[in-house]
């Protein structure tokens, strides 16, 4: 008799992530900071259950603060219960695949599928195909139009699926037919009122139609399925009389206090705390979506930056901080919060760094706080390489103000600067890209005085984006094509450069993708299926852009796609005032979305940047009357600079060596998953938490005086380990367990500690032997029988050499004996034929040892038949008799 296995039951995870998998800690969801939950009972009880995805690998979405502040808000809600989910990496896929298995969340291990709502993280053009593949993998119907009318409470009700992020807020249309909701702008304040209507809806037994129309009412939700094409065929008009004509994206303030709530265990993308200090900017740059898309610019208030960052430090564990913003350095209460930062954490071996800084701003105070224990390279973005086109793009940065901070930078110790320029602006010319060599040139020789100057430019293809000024541009790829080469040319006659140009043929789809329509589902949903995926990664480039390009001719836009790749931007420049006017009327795919930004202002500001016409901020300077700021968006807020506080001289990390444990240790259960340096990373950071007086080495990167006795072989759990640790002060062996326990997994569990001479021998010196168990199980073929067995072991061990032939590290082949290494092997019979072997291994003064898959494939070859070995544990390392006191 069959057993129906519930639609909501957790996946055999064992089955499904072994070493057969990469990076398996991937997806353990384990991290530092998950809420402890009873998932049995918390389940069934839950009002709404969220599942966050984020369609990238762990790594990356795991690093997104937006990701992580919504998951805490949401976790936060009573009566409702929020997991996560990644882009599982190919192999996963693959596995998944070919057992049928679902995709799911990785602390609850339940199916996707089970869940009500599943939240997708849409942040560049392209990213459509991850979110695809996900769908397929979680068994969900692509499509919103295939997912039925069920009451959500129904055991086979696909869970609604809706988009967020910068690109769903800027533009849905091309995605619109795999959603069935999309939420518009900052979802901190959204997403909990989207939960409490569909708590409501869920418990009132409503069907998917009836729902979507109760959450078309909250503002910031825009639902695609009630609405279809206007007279003109471009524009988009509700089907129904309660559906708004338009659907304005939301604001939130920041909230710097939920950005602590992860600690990843293996190492991330941006791997640090990540605090936000000011959401929006009003620079006005005319190419930069993200600074139209975010107004008003808000300012987070100092004091909670500096608790945030502070107290973030203290629980995380992390030894880097970043401040987050659009433009950092436009925080003017900066360099006040980032000395207090600095005063505070002196002596903490922490280094701050800020993604995203003008020049124009970077003075003594700034080079003053960023960096700390390790300074790093610092990054610029000039866009321009001409005075008058960084007007045009109203960059607001003259070249006096670009060499200033360059020297500002070298006169403070940084001699390694990255550039960030763009190609193809409107109104560029051949003289403007020339000028981008132009400016390195002469900033590498107006800074010679101060030392030698490298520069690493990353060029990019300038892409329209909807809701800026320069949505109505375009540029012909092979426009691009030319202007790459002439500045590769140019650049050719520098020395210490280093350039990355961007790739010119992802970039046309990009464009093509991100000011789409609804047609372009068909080219998303066929690009899919042709292999398209992992699109922001350079090695899938050639692949993406032939299933890209091959998708838009199947959908018959190939015509489309052409004029596009061909340009027509010198048409619209030569346009007479009247006409350009017309022609910025003209209706756009995303009118009715409502970003706040009047269209006639943008199509002003685009005839001020023919003009080249430069807007003051208007945050610092008058309102530009762009149409934002308001009841329903808010205002721009920004905090007058605080008095900087002095600066206390900064305290490399103590590196006294006073004392010195031993600890013993368990490593079991998940953990046997994560890697060794991660689990030194690990080890790092609940240091850290715990307070205790660490000796850290000295030099450009002081770590903790940590040893760990052997790494343990990835998979594999550890009974009797063992690590060393120094401490700048006398420490009670009892305290330091007592502290340091609480701040690790509970499947790292400290089992002693003892003191041993603080300047004696290394750890590692005074490994004697290891302790293995394992089972060999033959794999195909006749069983093998007892005696069998046992003979195969005694011809081992009788062996005068054992000689194992492998590859050094460079792959140069090597062989050498192992015979000395084996001291005992232990079999007896287990259960269909298997042996349980007892294996113990000498281990000499530089760590080389017998590992048992060598004793596995000798054992195999003196039986003539293939072995699986399972169930393998290292039960103890022992170490040399010495005397030690407690």
């Amino acid at each position: 008799m069959t057993v129906a296995v519930p639609v909501d039951a957790p996946v055999d995870f064992a089955a499904l992530v072994d070493l057969g998998i990469s990076k398996p800690a991937r997806y353990l969801g384990n991290e530092l900071g998950v809420q402890p939950r009873d998932w049995e009972a918390d389940w069934p009880s839950a009002g709404v259950r969220w599942a966050l995805t984020y369609p990238e690998v762990y790594e990356v979405g795991a690093s997104n603060s937006g990701h992580i502040i919504l998951y805490s808000i949401l976790n936060a809600v009573p009566g409702q219960l929020c997991d996560r989910s990644y882009l599982p990496a190919p192999d996963l896929a693959a596995r998944l695949r070919e057992r049928g298995a679902p995709l799911f969340a990785v602390e609850s291990r339940r199916p996707l599928a089970a869940f009500d709502i599943l939240g997708f993280s849409l942040s560049y053009e392209l990213g459509g195909t991850n979110i695809l593949e996900m769908l397929e993998l979680a068994g969900i119907p692509i499509r919103a139009d295939a997912r039925g009318d069920l009451p959500l409470a129904h055991p086979h009700a696909p869970p609604l699926i809706f988009a967020g992020g910068p690109t769903a807020t800027s533009n849905p249309e091309p995605f619109a037919a795999f959603f069935d909701f999309v939420a518009l702008g900052d979802g901190e304040e959204l997403l909990p009122e989207i939960g409490l209507v569909v708590a409501e809806a869920r418990a009132a037994g409503l069907g998917r139609r009836a729902l979507l129309r109760d959450l078309a009412q909250v503002p910031g939700v825009y639902v695609p399925s009630l609405y279809g094409p206007g007279p003109d065929g471009v524009s988009l008009e509700p089907l129904e009389p309660g559906a708004p004509a338009r659907v304005q994206r939301r604001t939130a303030t920041p909230m710097p206090h939920y950005a602590m709530g992860l600690v990843p265990h293996i190492e991330t993308v941006h791997d640090r705390l990540t605090v936000e200090i000011r959401r929006g900017c009003t620079r006005g740059c005319r190419f930069c979506q993200p600074g139209m898309l975010t107004r008003p610019a808000r300012d987070v208030e100092p004091e909670a930056v500096v608790e945030a960052v502070d107290e973030g430090m203290r629980r995380t564990g992390y030894s880097d901080f970043s401040l987050l913003s659009l433009s950092c350095s436009d925080y003017l209460a900066l360099p006040a919060v980032g000395v207090e930062l600095r005063n505070r954490l002196a002596d903490k071996n922490v280094s701050l760094t800020l993604p995203s800084q003008r020049v124009d701003r970077f003075d003594a105070n700034i080079a003053h706080i960023i960096g700390g224990a390790r300074k790093g390279g610092l990054t610029f973005a000039p866009e321009a390489g001409s005075q008058r086109l960084r007007d045009i793009v109203n960059k607001g940065l003259t070249d006096a103000e670009l060499l200033a901070g360059i020297r500002t930078a070298m006169e403070n110790g940084y001699r390694k600067v990255k550039l960030y320029f763009m190609i193809g602006l409107p109104g560029e010319t051949d003289a403007d890209v020339l000028g981008i060599a132009d400016t390195c040139q002469a900033l590498q020789r107006q800074c010679a005085d101060l030392g030698r100057l490298e520069l690493n430019l990353t060029i990019s293809n300038f892409t329209p984006k909807p809701h800026t000024p320069f949505q109505w541009h375009s540029v012909s790829t092979e426009e691009f094509r030319r202007r790459q080469e002439l500045l590769r040319r140019a650049l050719r006659q520098l020395r210490g450069l280093k350039t990355n140009f961007t790739d010119v043929r992802l970039s046309a789809v990009e464009d093509f993708v991100g000011r789409g329509d609804r047609r372009l589902a068909a080219v998303i949903e066929a690009a899919w299926r042709a292999g398209a995926g992992l699109d922001a990664w350079f090695e899938s480039a050639e692949r993406s852009y032939a299933a890209w390009t091959g998708a838009i001719e199947a959908a018959g836009l190939g015509g489309r796609y052409r004029q596009l790749e061909l340009g027509a931007w010198s048409a619209a420049e030569a346009m007479e005032t009247a006409d350009l006017e017309a022609f910025c009327r003209q209706s756009l795919p995303w009118d009715h979305i409502d970003s706040g930004l009047d269209k006639r202002w943008l199509a002003e500001d685009l005839q001020r940047a023919l003009a080249a016409a430069v807007l003051p901020d208007c945050s610092f300077e008058g309102c530009s009357s762009c149409g934002v700021c308001g009841p329903e968006l808010g205002h721009n807020v920004v905090i007058p600079p605080p008095a900087i506080p002095v600066a206390l001289p900064q305290r490399a990390p103590a590196s006294e060596r006073v004392d010195r444990l031993r600890i013993g240790f368990t490593k079991t259960g998940s953990l046997a998953l994560i890697s060794h340096l991660d689990t030194l990373r690990m080890l790092e950071r609940a240091l850290r938490r715990s307070g205790l007086p660490v000796s850290f080495t000295g030099g450009f990167h002081p770590l903790p005086r940590l040893q760990l006795a052997l790494p343990l072989p990835l998979g594999v759990e550890g009974d009797g380990e063992w690590l060393d640790l120094e401490f700048t002060q006398a420490v009670d062996p009892a305290v330091v367990r007592e502290q340091l326990q609480p701040q690790l997994p509970s499947e790292f569990q400290l089992l002693s500690a003892a003191r041993v001479p603080v300047f004696g021998v290394s750890l590692s010196q005074e490994l004697e032997a290891a302790q293995w168990s394992f089972v060999l199980q033959p794999e195909a073929g006749e069983g093998v029988t007892p005696e069998q067995w046992q003979q195969a072991r005694a011809t081992l061990l009788a062996a005068e050499s054992l000689i194992w032939h492998d590859t050094d590290k460079k792959g140069r082949p090597r062989s050498r004996d192992c015979r000395p290494f084996l001291l005992e092997l232990q079999m007896t019979s287990a259960i269909d034929g298997a042996q349980r072997c007892s294996l113990r291994a000498a281990i000499d003064a530089s760590g080389r040892s017998l590992r048992p898959e060598q004793v596995q494939h000798w054992i195999a070859e003196r039986l003539g038949q293939s072995l699986t070995l399972t169930a393998l544990r290292r039960q103890a390392l022992l170490l040399k008799p010495v005397l030690i006191s407690s």
